[in-house]
């Protein structure tokens, strides 16, 4: 009997990589129920008996969801409030690094859509559904958010994250609605694009935990550099040969590590592991650094309480 017997966990993108691997360590602890939310059933199905293959654990129940999509977002939380399960963890992982423009059938911008759009239509509804009580929602960072990372990377975060809207609007929220449909501003930039859109996760974290603040705890977490993942899968160019150097040499100049130790992350935020983690906040490597132990980032574009509040209005009204 496991002290995680009788807890339960949601993790999307569960079929590949960290999403994969967390919800085999939630079984492996113990977990009484782990939801695995992939795109497609088959993939869904195929996740749930690798996994019960490797860990032994019969636990593992399918959710189908495209989170870039706002339709089969919703029609999944649906599911989620009418099979009535709480959440002792859910962990919003599933995301892409973009290479050219593209837009969801919505009109957002996919880096956004998929990354935040979804995840947050999920977690509001099953807050509305009371089915989050005493949970810990983890989603997804990146230490480029920080904006310190080597410039040949080119993971820049845009002005409007700096608190400069003037490249996408006159107004923040103006901004901030024309980056997440890429309707208006420079040239499109996928890794400025996904950099500025993790910025927007720290905020989304910080914002929830102060509207629902009490039992539900709310955290942005970065895995870490993974070139074992697929979320590179859409990478072009200069930065897809880049991936593939560092999949090969990351691991000895601290820019890659395993997907395991990725995944670790998340599981040990969620469940409060080696040391305090406290709502609202966001965790990734040292400055600079993109492996190594978990820290707290406050850079001052992560804790403006002004533009937290606007975007966590700009998706309330995205997600409509």
């Amino acid at each position: 009997m496991s002290e995680y017997d009788n807890r339960s966990a949601l993790v999307t993108g569960a079929n590949s990589g960290l999403g994969f691997e967390a919800a085999a360590q939630l079984a492996e602890l113990g977990y009484g129920s782990v939801t695995l939310a992939c795109r497609t059933q088959d993939k869904a199905d195929a996740a749930a008996n690798e996994l019960r293959e490797r860990t032994g654990a019969d636990v593992f129940e399918t959710l189908v969801v495209d989170v870039g999509v706002i339709e089969s977002s919703r029609k999944a939380a649906a599911a989620l409030a009418c099979r009535g399960r709480s959440f002792d963890v859910v962990l919003l992982n599933a995301g892409m690094v973009p290479s050219e423009l593209d837009h969801t059938v919505d009109g957002i911008e996919v880096c956004f859509a998929s990354s935040l759009v979804g995840h947050h239509i999920i977690t509001t509804e099953l807050l509305d559904a009371g089915l989050l009580d005493d949970a810990s929602v983890v989603l997804v960072g990146s230490e480029a958010a920080n904006n310190d990372l080597p410039k040949m990377m080119g993971m820049s975060v845009y002005d409007l994250a700096l608190g400069e809207p003037s490249e996408f609007g006159s107004t923040d929220a103006e901004a901030m609605k024309n980056f997440a449909t890429a309707s208006s501003g420079p040239e499109y930039n996928g890794q400025r694009q996904y950099s500025t859109t993790k910025v927007f996760s720290a905020w989304w974290s910080a914002a929830m935990a102060r509207r629902h603040e009490g039992s539900t705890r709310f955290y942005t977490v970065s895995p870490g550099a993974n070139m074992g993942t697929a979320a590179d899968r859409n990478a072009t160019g200069a930065f897809k040969v880049m991936i593939a150097v560092m999949s090969k040499v990351g691991r000895y100049i601290g820019m890659d590590q395993p997907v395991p130790v990725g995944a670790k992350r998340y599981v040990d935020v969620a469940l409060g592991r080696d040391g305090t983690y406290e709502s609202g906040h966001t965790y990734t490597s040292k400055p600079k650094k993109m492996t190594g132990p978990l820290v707290e980032r406050t850079p001052e574009h992560f804790t403006n309480e002004d533009r937290q509040d606007t975007a966590l209005d700009v998706l309330d009204e995205l997600a409509q």
